[in-house]
């Protein structure tokens, strides 16, 4: 037997201030957005991740075109990728954009698996996210994150 899920009425939840902006990337991706990027194998998904990573991290424009309002830490979990490999991307897209890759705020989840079909390796990404608060957390990619088929 599981517990409900929590329900409110949509006109008691809080509106956003007036301050707050809705894009976490403009006209691209929203502030709190939770979505994935999609598409052919060996289509870009990761360096478009990365891309945004570094866009939020260094408020630098994401692909040169779409604004970074509010940018802040990111942190990655690349699960197909060895750690020196992810650093490497980051750097040539940081020097592509002109921004100094030895400050950018992102952080790179290494642990050999995160799985979100697991209480434990949830619990300790909350705890993770709760200690480190980014703006922009990329899981990569999908099918490792999970035994389901994707499809």
């Amino acid at each position: 037997m599981s517990a409900e899920l929590r329900v409110v009425r949509a006109a008691d939840v809080a509106q956003r201030a007036p301050d707050e902006t809705p894009w976490l990337i403009e006209g691209l991706w929203g502030t709190g957005a939770v979505g994935v990027i999609g598409g052919a194998p060996k289509s870009c998904k990761t360096w478009l991740a990365l891309e945004m990573a570094v866009a939020v991290a260094s408020g630098r424009p994401c692909l040169g075109r779409y604004a970074v309002p509010t940018p802040g830490p990111v942190i990655v979990y690349a699960a197909e990728d060895a750690p020196p490999s992810v650093r490497e991307r980051l750097d040539q897209l940081a020097q592509a954009r002109s921004a100094d890759f030895a400050t950018l705020d992102v952080g790179l989840i290494v642990e050999p698996s995160l799985r979100l079909d697991r209480a434990q390796d949830v619990g300790r990404l909350r705890a993770t996210l709760d200690r480190r608060h980014p703006r922009l957390l990329v899981l990569d990619p999908y099918v490792r994150l999970q035994s389901a088929d994707e499809n």
